[in-house]
């Protein structure tokens, strides 16, 4: 089992200072100190203001200038886009962006990647939110031609390339791990075709009438989930080993609850766990870092 620290994204009281490359490289010193494998950061560059006060509303930085920053502070631990927005950007320059990413950071970027779901955002990016299945797969294979270092040819939409060439490539070769969010069965088609990973999206029930994607939000939801990921597998007769990524969002807080629910997660097939940062200041989510560390991390390390 691996361990992600997803950085908080909304302090209390709220204050731009706490949003600083400073704390964000303090907080993933400290994760790495405390046995985590990779930190991670999501993207929304211009959420609704209804969404931003809703419960599950937070702001964002972009994910690959602060990863950036934070991987030139560590050493070792994985830096994760969790998860980028495959239709918001043009694909080479997303293509540009990720590369830039991997080389800096020695060959440690994780690509997370997804549709999106936020209606008002893309409609501030001025992209077509119901064209965005078709975004994503085009993104995505162009992404792939774009990394390997040759000059790419592609129509797409709203593009036309002709005999472009990117460099430098990914110091990750043929690129670095791509991991696709989402509970829908299209996702996992597509983890299946084409991506190393799967990070799967807690869900309520309450709440997948607006998300358009499965509920998961119990061990049994998350059972069901990956029996039909490793089926797809065996029928495509796909035989490299797929990392599943859950969240820890809604997983018991006690010590030896939360331990006996990893193991449980950890024999469904997860191979990574995501942890949201918490705390009142970045004191105090340094502290709960370390904590971690030493109370569950630890029990995972031989």
């Amino acid at each position: 089992m691996k361990f992600a620290y997803y950085f908080p994204g909304r302090w209390v009281p709220a204050d731009p200072a706490l949003m600083s490359g400073r704390v964000h490289n303090q907080l993933a010193r400290a994760a790495e100190g405390a046995g985590f494998d990779g930190v991670a950061l999501d993207e929304h560059p211009a959420p609704t203001e209804a969404w931003r006060q809703g419960p599950g509303g937070h702001d964002a930085l972009d994910p690959f200038v602060a990863l950036a920053a934070v991987a030139s502070a560590t050493e070792r631990i994985r830096v994760l886009t969790y998860l980028t927005v495959l239709p918001y950007r043009n694909p080479f320059l997303l293509a540009k962006a990720a590369a830039t990413l991997d080389v800096i950071s020695d060959g440690r970027l994780v690509l997370g990647v997804g549709t999106g779901y936020m209606r008002g955002e893309f409609a501030a990016l001025g992209v077509d939110f119901d064209r965005r299945n078709e975004l994503f797969d085009e993104t995505l294979e162009v992404l792939k031609l774009a990394w390997t270092g040759e000059p790419v040819t592609y129509r797409g939409h709203g593009f036309s390339a002709d005999a472009v060439t990117l460099q430098p490539r990914p110091l990750q070769q043929p690129h670095p791990p791509i991991w696709i969010g989402g509970n829908s069965q299209l996702t996992r088609r597509r983890v299946v075709a084409d991506a190393q990973g799967w990070m799967t999206m807690p869900n309520r029930r309450s709440a997948t009438s607006s998300h358009k994607t499965p509920a998961l939000e119990t061990i049994d939801d998350l059972r069901e989930l990956t029996t039909s990921l490793r089926e797809l597998a065996e029928r495509q007769g796909r035989v490299e080993p797929i990392d599943i990524v859950h969240s820890a969002r809604d997983a018991p807080m006690g010590t030896s609850e939360h331990i006996d629910w990893l193991h449980e997660i950890e024999a469904l097939g997860v191979t990574w766990v995501t942890v949201n940062g918490t705390g009142r200041s970045p004191d105090e989510a340094e502290s709960l870092v370390g904590a971690y560390g030493a109370d569950v991390i630890a029990q995972f390390r031989p």
